[in-house]
């Protein structure tokens, strides 16, 4: 993809995005409509937080497993 698609697909992208916005404002349903995507924020932040905390206690997991080996394979190495 070219550079001048790429800015042309950016701005429509743009122009959908802000007709969405302009709708939503002027629409009477405003407050459902935000009340409905903050929610939807509070559970994708959470979800992130989630699986961010996993990521991480997995890659402790995987420390502890190396450091496992490691200590093994120091002793088997001492033993020679």
């Amino acid at each position: 993809m070219n550079s001048e698609s790429k800015l042309l697909l950016g701005l429509g992208i743009g122009v959908a995005l802000g007709a969405a916005i302009g709708y939503i404002i002027g629409s009477d349903r405003k407050e459902e409509w935000l009340e409905q995507a903050n929610e939807f924020t509070d559970k994708v932040r959470a979800n992130i937080k989630s699986a961010v905390y996993k990521g991480k206690s997995e890659v402790q997991d995987l420390k502890e497993d190396i450091d496992d080996i490691a200590d093994i394979a120091k002793k088997e190495l001492a033993k020679q």
